[in-house]
């Protein structure tokens, strides 16, 4: 059952239950070099752009988790990209090591999309 509360859309498990799962979207551009995180609500408003370079993406991600946590989002749908073009198509090493991240900070990972 979807909701809107305070321009938030939720997902409440049933009526008895406080649990309340708000989604969000984190785009993550995962270069050989950089990586980007940008989380949105549904909606897609900007809530949240952390770069970092791809040794302390580990770190970033971990800082995102926290950040998303404080406020309010607690699932994610996770869309990965590359730098595409004439470039390669494969997501850089930080793309997993954020995935990994993410999913250690008690974020519920809903689902995971490559983008081309």
């Amino acid at each position: 059952m979807f909701q809107s509360i305070n321009g938030k859309i939720v997902w409440r498990r049933s009526r008895f239950c406080s649990d309340e799962i708000v989604f969000g979207v984190a785009y993550v551009y995962a270069s050989f070099n950089d990586t980007f995180v940008h989380v949105t609500d549904l909606l897609g408003k900007s809530r949240l752009i952390v770069t970092r370079l791809a040794l302390r993406c580990y770190v970033a991600a971990l800082y995102v988790g926290g950040k998303c946590k404080s406020l309010g989002i607690t699932s994610l749908h996770m869309k990965l990209r590359a730098a595409g073009g004439t470039c390669t198509k494969t997501p850089g090493p930080g793309a997993q090591s954020v995935l990994r991240a993410l999913a250690r900070s008690s974020m519920n990972i809903v689902k995971i999309i490559n983008i081309l």
